[in-house]
């Protein structure tokens, strides 16, 4: 789809928490300012180390210029974060300052290291059914790079493949160098995980590996070998930058395979932290890995998924099994989790994400949004609506059309942007306010033509009603849509906008064993398990595996929406889309270790199209805790219903001379009843012996590898079953029949008779409402008789 806009100009904001989303929770008063400021991984008693210190804003770490720094300092130039060495007593100096929000310890980070998984996750249904392979959409990958020339990749389809380049606190200023089809990857894992995105399955031999959004662009960051923090920083200041001043420049998501796995509470000032909320800001969503060390039990989680305006993923097998669903994409045991021991309101990304904007707006003395809302409908002509108050001020022959509004306690504004359809039209907004028993007029706007968006803003007063009239001047007939967003003033203390740490991951994806682009001379090369097999890729596992696969299906939920609508889902109803539409398909699952459950791009993107469509809105969804995975009951495979038999034999003599007859007897029991209600009786002998048919109650039926199978019959002739009727109890069934040994003296030596067989005929299960399904429909019993064949002397 061809467009001439930027597209973040045009997010539509669909759904923010409602009024009076909870900012209640147990968090205790705010913890005290030296906890939240200085990060407790610096030795306050050691020498000179690394930070990135957090500002208000970038003029402020001016101030780094009145101390004796070891080395030079410097400002990134898109986040207020400053990168420089301080000694201990420095580090407590920066951490007093009123301008200081976060000292963070410069540390090296983490790596949180097919067909059937596209499968598993939906998503080669959407690719051939529905249509969508991430055209027009963009990733960002902040890894150990990639190589441009991969067959998987496709240099045409990166974009900017960057790679970092000197130290910033050394001679030179730091900065990134565009590689464009070279390899920035010596490692392997930025490669493997930008596959799992958007890799296209080229130059694979043996199978489909493309991934998730094949159609998608790439701009890859390469922090180098190790992932070294303040090279994140830089990538994320880097990106912020390019989305601020290109307006070609236009990712979907941001994905991040690495962090730090710690029980601490997420800081909103922490330098990533800071980074990701403003990218997010400019409607772009961050996804992290949830962090490799489940093993280690509860409160793993990766530190930068713990923000509620991140989607967080954990790593789940790939194995659909619906008939025994302990086994059915279940968590793998390595995938970090979440904590239990928390109120609930940790896991409700609704009320966290509303009380981070009430801490930003506190910390940065601004306003927050309370709540948004959409209103719709026709003005002109036969499209007039009666007042929702009647009231003298309201007309009803005017052609106009009434909404009303009942704004919260804490509200102090709101903005109501104005759309039509066709746009151009004349249509005056006026706004009311309920004073008493009276409707006074506050505000109006456009008394002149309306250009395509238009916002009044009214300062209102809370807990009181009000009627919006749009009036269309003479003979105009349009279609309108309202965009309402209530903000209250925030003041108060940081401590107030409590809870804000996410406690659980947003959803699982496939993260176990996965196919993607590898190049064998890189570090992680040889671990793939595809072998020679596959020169192009490899498997690995990892939540760095499930994040990026997360990301692609996000993708080509954006796309599924920008293609209807035009316009795009928002970051945080990106996220509510892809929880909502998660799948609940293991009794195992829980909220600590896949949130809202494994992810559904089927689900998802058909979600993304009624919300484009207008047949879905955002509260029409689960969303915050009612997102969260609920665990279907257990299923078992249904039990196998085997056919059992119990009976005996009897053959006439254990050695016998050759050319002789032996008379054989075989007694059937007993049978398993709820199988069958009949059975067939078989026998088997020796191919060399001779069956005498005509004093005998059997017939050969098939002779193969040496031996006669002889069907049993009660008499002769008779092709009657063995029923359970005639069975039960001490009743029992006995076939008898005559065979000959063999006639050559040669032929002498021990010989086998059986076992005998039972078959079944009709079996009896399943049977309506049956769970059960059927097993083996033989039986053997009676055992064998051994019978010596010695020659006879002459």
């Amino acid at each position: 789809m061809s467009r001439n806009y930027r597209r973040r100009q045009f997010v539509k904001m669909v759904g923010a928490a409602g009024a009076g989303a909870a900012l209640a929770g147990t968090a205790s008063g705010a913890p005290k300012v030296s906890t939240e400021t200085l990060d407790e991984q610096f030795d306050t008693s050691g020498g000179v180390q690394e930070a990135l210190v957090v500002f208000d804003d970038s003029e402020s770490a001016r101030r780094l210029e009145t101390l004796d720094l070891p080395e030079t300092y410097h400002v990134f130039e898109n986040l207020d974060v400053a990168w420089t060495h301080l000694t201990a007593d420095q580090l407590r100096t920066v951490a007093g300052w009123d301008s200081v929000r976060r000292v963070r310890k410069a540390e090296e980070l983490e790596w949180h290291n097919d067909s059937t998984s596209r499968d598993s996750m939906a998503v080669d249904t959407v690719h051939n059914d529905l249509g969508y392979e991430g055209e027009d959409a963009h990733v960002v990958i902040i890894d150990s790079g990639l190589n441009a020339s991969h067959p998987g990749i496709g240099a045409d389809r990166v974009e900017a493949n960057y790679r970092y380049v000197d130290e910033p606190t050394g001679p030179r200023a730091p900065f990134w160098v565009a590689a464009g089809r070279g390899d920035t990857d010596t490692v392997g894992h930025g490669q493997h995980c930008a596959g799992i995105a958007a890799g296209d399955g080229g130059g694979a031999t043996q199978g489909s590996y493309e991934g998730m959004a094949p159609e998608a662009t790439i701009t890859s960051y390469a922090v180098v070998q190790y992932i070294y923090l303040p090279y994140v920083v830089a990538a994320w200041d880097h990106l912020l930058g390019r989305i601020r001043t290109e307006p070609d420049f236009d990712p979907d998501v941001v994905t991040n395979s690495y962090g730090v796995s710690r029980g601490a509470r997420y800081n909103p000032n922490d330098p990533v932290n800071v980074a990701t909320w403003k990218v997010f800001q400019e409607g772009v969503l961050p996804v992290f890995s949830y962090g490799n060390d489940g093993e280690n039990g509860e409160g793993t989680g990766n530190r930068f998924a713990k923000a509620p305006h991140v989607l967080g993923v954990g790593a789940a097998e790939k194995t659909i099994d619906e008939q025994n669903n302990a086994n059915n994409r279940p968590i793998v045991g390595f995938s970090s989790r979440g904590r239990s021991d928390v109120d609930p309101v940790h896991y409700d990304r609704d009320a966290l994400i509303s009380n981070l904007r009430q801490f930003f707006a506190i910390q940065e003395g601004r306003t927050y949004t309370v709540n948004e809302r959409t209103f719709t409908g026709s003005v002109g002509a036969g499209a007039n609506t009666d007042p929702v108050v009647a009231a003298p001020a309201f007309e009803t022959d005017t052609g106009s059309s009434y909404e009303a509004f009942t704004t919260a306690s804490n509200v102090d504004r709101v903005d109501l942007t104005l759309s039509l359809d066709p746009e151009g039209q004349w249509v005056r907004m006026r706004v009311y306010e309920k004073q008493g028993d009276e409707w006074v007029e506050v505000a109006q706007m456009r008394e002149e033509v309306l250009k395509q968006h238009d916002t009044l803003t009214v300062d209102v007063e809370g807990s009181t009603d009000y009627t919006i009239e749009l009036e269309p001047e003479d003979s105009v007939t349009a279609d309108y849509t309202i965009e309402y967003t209530a903000y209250e003033q925030a003041d108060g203390d940081l401590g107030d906008a409590r809870p804000i740490t996410l406690y659980r991951p947003g959803v699982s994806a496939h993260g176990n064993l996965v196919m993607s682009t590898q190049d064998k001379a890189d570090v992680l090369g040889p671990l793939g398990e595809a072998g020679d097999a596959e020169p192009f890729y490899g498997r690995l596992s990892g939540t760095s595996m499930s994040c990026p696969g997360a990301a692609g299906i996000a993708m080509l939920v954006q796309q599924a929406y920008r293609d209807e609508s035009g316009e795009e889902l928002s970051p945080i109803d990106l996220i509510r889309v892809l929880e909502h539409a998660a799948a609940d398909h293991n009794p195992n699952y829980n909220a600590i270790n896949t949130g809202a459950g494994f992810v559904d791009a089927e689900a998802a993107v058909t979600t993304a199209e009624g919300l484009a469509t207008g047949d879905l809105s955002i509260s029409d969804l689960e969303t915050g805790r009612d997102a969260l995975v609920e665990p279907p009951t257990k299923v078992t495979p249904p039990d196998e219903i085997d056919l059992t038999a119990a009976g005996s034999r009897r053959t006439d003599s254990s050695v016998n001379g050759d050319s002789r007859t032996q008379r054989v007897e075989v007694t059937i029991s007993d049978f398993n009843e709820q199988a069958t209600g009949a059975v067939e009786v078989y026998d088997e002998i020796p191919s060399e012996w001779e069956l005498y048919g005509e004093y005998s109650q059997a017939r050969v039926v098939e002779e193969k590898n040496g031996r006669k199978r002889l069907r049993l019959f009660q008499s002769e002739g008779d092709d009657e079953v063995v029923t359970t009727d005639e069975v039960e109890g001490d009743k029992e069934v006995t076939f008898s029949y005559f065979v000959g040994t063999p006639e050559n003296a040669g032929e002498s030596g021990s010989y086998t008779l059986g076992p005998a067989e039972a078959e079944v005929t009709t079996w009896k299960v399943p049977e309506n409402g049956d769970d059960r399904k059927q097993g083996s429909d033989t039986a053997e019993f009676g055992g064998s008789d051994t019978v010596i064949v010695a020659p006879t002397p002459a």
